[in-house]
């Protein structure tokens, strides 16, 4: 699997200080696919509306899937 990027670090370091503002933010690191294979991302599962456009704002793409919305830098 391949490591984390100075990017991912980032994203933790603004969605921390975006919970200490909004609400708690259930995410994990690393995602399963359908096909069983894990997957290198930032994978958000609860989050308050504030959270997501904070996110578009700071140039982040929200994408959202069966398992959560993924979130990836321009």
């Amino acid at each position: 699997m391949e490591r984390y990027k100075q990017s991912d670090a980032e994203l933790l370091s603004l969605l921390l200080s975006l919970q200490e503002k909004t609400a708690p933010i259930k995410m994990s690191l690393g995602y399963t696919g359908k096909n069983n294979i894990v997957y290198r991302g930032i994978m958000i599962h609860e989050a308050a509306p504030a959270v997501i456009n904070e996110l578009v704002k700071n140039g982040y793409c929200c994408s959202l899937m069966s398992e959560g919305m993924l979130v990836s830098k321009f």
